[in-house]
């Protein structure tokens, strides 16, 4: 009985992935965690290079996979211990993560081209 336990047990746990995917994401440690390291190294060599938004991204793309239950370790097996709800939360959360941003540095640039567009508008005075 407790080797069939250890059986299901075995490889790499959904939870810690996911943690490390949203901590971690643009380094690729959730990468590293589950085997893939080739590409995780991509994503390091990636970010150090300045390329972060794509590394972001991929995390991103990473995360909705493995919200998915579709992210499967190196071997091709799958992560144990999978809970959906809390895997639908992170796309949820990245995307209003994304949403806000979008809004907010709308909101920023349009208040900087309202600043600019003003000071063309100042009365001149002649001392």
């Amino acid at each position: 009985m407790a080797d069939e336990n250890l059986q299901e047990l075995k490889g790499k746990n959904w939870m810690a992935a996911m943690a490390l995917c949203w901590l971690f994401g643009m380094i690729g440690a959730h990468r590293f965690y589950t085997g893939k390291d080739t590409t995780a190294w991509v994503m390091v060599v990636l970010t150090i290079l300045g390329l972060a938004p794509v590394t972001a991204i991929w995390a991103f793309v990473d995360g909705c996979t493995l919200a998915a239950g579709s992210f499967t370790h190196n071997d091709g097996s799958e992560l144990y211990e999978r809970v959906p709800w809390f895997g639908w939360l992170y796309v949820i959360l990245c995307l209003s993560s994304i949403l806000i941003f979008v809004l907010f540095s709308g909101i920023v640039f349009s208040m900087v081209m309202a600043a600019i567009s003003s000071v063309g508008n100042m009365p001149v005075t002649t001392p």
